[in-house]
């Protein structure tokens, strides 16, 4: 069985004569602003219907037909308001968190845990990888906190070999 696969799907239809839904709808609203200004100020104004009714019109054949870098004037206009009303600068705040640091059991702890059988704990490379780069992707903001953070982690990854090495 053959298919036929559709062509063009990216393109509107035609709805009225060459001009699509939204094109038919941007010159029918322009059309219908410029001829109701030219009902209430061509008799007295005309002056005034040629100073208002020209952008408009201007403006709705713009918005139907007009393309910038193959994208419709309205999706460039819709991104200009809102480039004026979004914030231009992207502000990163930083949520202070420290990885956990392994420290002494008190007396009591130390007791309760006499008697219970510790699992061996071998590190595996992804274990250190993992710890390398929290080590070297981790930033504090001064030298003596870094300092005592930094022995702090090392400590513990001491006593983790230690430990490994032990069993």
């Amino acid at each position: 069985m053959q298919f036929q696969v559709p062509q063009n799907i990216d393109l509107e239809d035609k709805i009225v004569g060459p001009l699509t839904l939204t094109q038919f709808l941007y010159v029918l609203g322009g059309g219908l602003v410029d001829y109701i200004m030219f009902q209430s100020f061509a008799a007295n104004y005309f002056g005034l219907f040629l100073v208002l009714g020209i952008p408009v019109a201007l403006l709705a054949l713009g918005l139907a037909f007009f393309k910038v870098q193959e994208q419709p004037l309205s999706h460039f206009i819709t991104v200009g308001i809102l480039y004026l009303f979004k914030p231009k600068t992207r502000l990163w705040k930083r949520e202070e968190s420290y990885p956990t640091v392994l420290t002494e059991p008190t007396k009591k702890e130390k007791k309760e845990n006499e008697n219970v059988a510790i699992p061996k704990h071998h590190l595996e490379k992804s274990e250190l990888e993992q710890l390398a780069y929290k080590l070297d992707t981790f930033q504090v903001d001064t030298p003596v906190e870094e300092k005592k953070k930094f022995g702090a982690v090392s400590a513990a990854f001491e006593q983790l070999l230690k430990e490994d090495k032990k069993k």
